[in-house]
């Protein structure tokens, strides 16, 4: 990238120079040289496993580029001009910045599900991971000031664990905001987010940025780039180039193509039960739930809830971010427990185990991926699936290993199967996810938000396959807040708002 002069230009604000900087022994970047200036909002795009989470952590300091490099090669440094003179030290960029990404989402999932939203923000201004004794009365009035203009009072006194993916992730940004951050650095925010979530965490954006915060925000989809934000970074096999955002080349100016339904005599993907060429009327329910109450750390989130899914039904599931559809999906997959009074059957037996459940079951969702603790492969991951299983126990046959590689290629990330799981890029691991779901040809799909993360080439891959998983006899349940080119493969829709069934019926 060009340097601007700074006496006569804008001022400095970070620079990489001839930085070498990758994760797991696995170089993403050679010999880069950046520089990002005060108040230059910027967008971030590329391919998923591109780099663009790399970067983001090599800005924040977290992430120190590599030093031990061969032949004596400089290992590059990185500047941080905060306080008008260039620093090498990454604690001055901790100090002056703040990020906002799945892997900070996901430490809260895993250990802080205690902690409610006032916890969340009061713990901004001093990055730490949540308050340590009593907030100073400013910090108080500026937390009530910000969760009230973004209208997420409500948020203050709930938990993690009953917050929606949508609603933690709102909470994170305001926490990054109360700290008055001099860079802001966002990673996909606005994935999994309905409208009127969206137009909070931008309104949060706009508050920072007034504030002086410099933003450079991560996005698949040109929608989610903020009106301020004029350029992008294009991060592509190692370099980084600058464009305006009506110039970036496809297929980053727009999110993908129409998916079609398959034609007629083109293949379809059966599941284990076979085809779905059966009278509707005749059709056995495959999952039926009966007056089912849903509590969360005492607090009721799904309220008597009626549903009967039937084979080769497509079930599109609605609501607003907080309405308890991720909550239902999980109820679904077995990691929720229905209240006395109500019950769930899957394939009309209400005692199932849930390996056996989990094997004609596939499943998606952000919290499944941010909670898979296990130190796996990515292909041992796939074969998790297989086995119905969340880790693995014993050996892998030849026969599960050659299906796991198999939708490993379908999704595109063949080249990852050896590579450790917790070391990919939130979207590659989001393929790797959906290769899991898929790889056991499930009779029901649960898909909570299945593109999050995606990138244009991974969506289209991935919605593709539904027209073909649907005509060999796989229902599926989508959650998405997106318009979706596979909408008109839904037959049938449930509404929720405020954990209550609103409707359930045929769209």
């Amino acid at each position: 990238m060009k340097r601007v002069n700074r006496e006569s230009g804008p001022r400095l604000m970070a620079r990489l120079d001839r930085v070498y900087a990758g994760y797991n022994r696995k170089m993403v970047f050679s010999d880069l040289s950046l520089s990002l200036f005060f108040n230059e909002h910027l967008a971030l795009v590329g391919a998923n496993g591109a780099g663009k989470s790399t970067l983001l952590s090599l800005l924040q300091g977290s992430l120190r580029p590599v030093q031990d490099l061969p032949d004596a090669q400089n290992p590059g440094k990185i500047f941080w001009c905060f306080a008008g003179r260039e620093d090498p030290s990454a604690l001055t960029a901790l100090e002056h910045a703040r990020l906002v990404s799945p892997a900070l989402q996901r430490r809260y999932l895993k250990h802080g599900s205690e902690l409610n939203g006032k916890d969340i923000l009061l713990s901004g201004p001093s990055n730490s991971f949540m308050p340590y004794g009593p907030a100073p009365e400013q910090d108080l009035l500026r937390c009530g000031n910000l969760a009230r203009a973004c209208g997420a009072l409500p948020l203050l006194s709930q938990t993690v664990r009953a917050m929606s993916q949508g609603e933690l992730r709102l909470c994170l940004i305001l926490r990054a905001v109360m700290s008055k951050p001099a860079l802001l650095l966002l990673d996909e925010p606005f994935d999994g987010l309905d409208e009127k979530a969206r137009s909070k965490v931008l309104l949060s954006l706009e508050f920072a940025a007034q504030d002086g915060a410099t933003l450079v925000i991560s996005a698949h989809l040109k929608a989610d780039i903020p009106p301020f934000v004029p350029e992008a970074l294009l991060v592509r096999k190692g370099n980084i180039t600058r464009h305006a955002l009506a110039q970036l080349p496809p297929p980053y100016r727009t999110f993908g193509t129409a998916i079609q339904c398959p034609p007629a005599g083109e293949a379809a993907l059966p599941h284990r039960s076979g085809g779905a060429a059966v009278r509707a009327s005749r059709r056995p329910a495959l999952l039926r739930v009966k007056n089912a109450c849903v509590f969360i750390e005492h607090t009721p989130v799904l309220h008597n809830i009626n549903w009967v899914i039937r084979q080769g039904e497509q079930w599109l599931v609605s609501g607003p971010n907080g309405a308890g559809k991720s909550t239902l999906l999980r109820l679904l997959y077995g990691d929720e427990n229905v209240a006395l009074g109500g019950s769930v059957s899957w394939h009309g037996r209400k005692r199932i185990g849930l390996e056996e459940l989990r094997r004609h079951t596939g499943y998606v969702s952000d919290r499944l991926q941010d909670l898979y603790d296990y130190d796996l492969s990515a292909e041992d991951v796939v074969v998790s699936g297989l086995r119905g299983s969340i880790g693995l126990y014993g050996e892998t046959d030849p026969a599960e290993a050659g299906l796991a590689r198999t939708w490993l290629d379908r999704m595109g990330v063949a080249y990852l199967g050896e590579a450790p799981f917790h070391g990919l890029s939130s979207g590659n691991a989001r393929r790797v996810i959906l290769a899991r779901a898929l790889a056991g040809s499930p009779s029901v799909l649960i898909l909570d938000e299945p593109c999050s993360g995606l990138d244009p080439e991974g969506r289209d891959r991935f919605l593709g396959l539904l027209p073909k998983l649907a005509a060999g006899g796989t229902s599926l349940i989508y959650v998405s807040h997106r318009d979706e080119p596979v909408d008109p493969l839904f037959t049938h829709e449930l509404r929720l708002d405020a954990g209550r069934v609103i409707y359930a019926g045929r769209r």
